[in-house]
């Protein structure tokens, strides 16, 4: 389960693999955004950036997806 050792968040996360498709001040951290249940399950994802087939991959793999706590913005997520 991953979780943002700055801020404690567990639930939403992005991935600094696949940039937001117009970054501003207040935008989306990533272009490919999950949410995880308690046991580390993806519950739902929005892609605003990634392909069909990368969307997938990060699905099937989401420990070497999603680094960036959608939170505070931070780079330092463990997973458990």
């Amino acid at each position: 389960m991953p979780r943002c050792a700055r801020c404690g968040n567990s639930f939403s996360f992005g991935s600094s693999q696949i940039p937001p498709v117009a970054p501003t001040a207040n935008g989306p951290v990533s272009g490919l955004i999950a949410n995880f249940d308690d046991e580390g399950y993806i519950t739902e994802m929005e892609s605003i950036g990634a392909d069909l087939d990368c969307a997938q991959e990060a699905w099937e793999r989401p420990h070497e997806y999603f680094n960036v706590c959608y939170e505070c913005g931070s780079n330092d997520v463990i997973w458990d």
